[in-house]
């Protein structure tokens, strides 16, 4: 794969320090948007948030490697029997890779949506399915707006139509159980007296 550099890269000591720095500033920035508001809340939220959204990322990824791995069985390219030896090696691959999108996202829009709706008491299911939704919108107008290759330059219906098919389940089960975890994990507060 092109990317198997990348997967070598982020499973060293480099790649692994900068996975955990693109954690941890994430919560520098959860603090400084919540302020005041920071002694009742705490980290609680963010922590189930990122729980949420790890389980989210995994379960996307291994439906992928799963389908992936089918369709190369219906072209006889691999075989049934090789399934469980291959799918767990893939769904880690496709996790490191897709920490690299994952991380920069929730840590530069997901935290400070999630802790500036918390802090206004906004944070509801219809306001977070409208930032969920906001969010693949814009994702999707971004990565159709900067054609990669002479296909999405010469099929613009048909790029826009594939970016809104493949953006859809990660920013569903990554971006909504982000923002659950953050809404479960913050019911006191919400419900407390201003």
């Amino acid at each position: 794969m092109a990317l198997d550099w990348l997967f070598y890269w982020m499973t060293q000591p480099a790649g692994l320090a900068l996975i955990a720095v693109a954690v941890a500033l994430p919560f520098i920035v959860w603090r400084i948007v919540l302020g005041q508001a920071f002694r009742r809340i705490g980290f609680k939220p963010l922590l189930a948030a990122y729980a949420l959204a790890a389980v989210g990322l995994l379960v996307a990824n291994f439906s992928s490697a799963y389908i992936e791995f089918s369709a190369r069985v219906a072209d006889k390219l691999l075989t049934e029997a090789q399934r469980w030896d291959t799918l767990p090696g893939w769904t880690i691959f496709r996790l490191f890779i897709a920490l690299v999108f994952v991380l920069p996202l929730l840590g530069l829009v997901g935290v400070p949506v999630a802790a500036l709706l918390l802090k206004l008491r906004r944070l509801t299911v219809k306001t977070m399915v409208a930032a969920v939704l906001a969010s693949w919108l814009t994702l999707v107008l971004v990565a159709w707006a900067i054609p990669t290759n002479d296909w999405d330059r010469d099929h613009r219906l048909e790029s826009l139509t594939m970016w809104l098919t493949e953006l859809a389940p990660g920013v569903l089960l990554v971006g909504l159980p982000f923002l659950l975890g953050v809404y479960l994990a913050s019911r006191s507060y919400r419900h407390a007296e201003t």
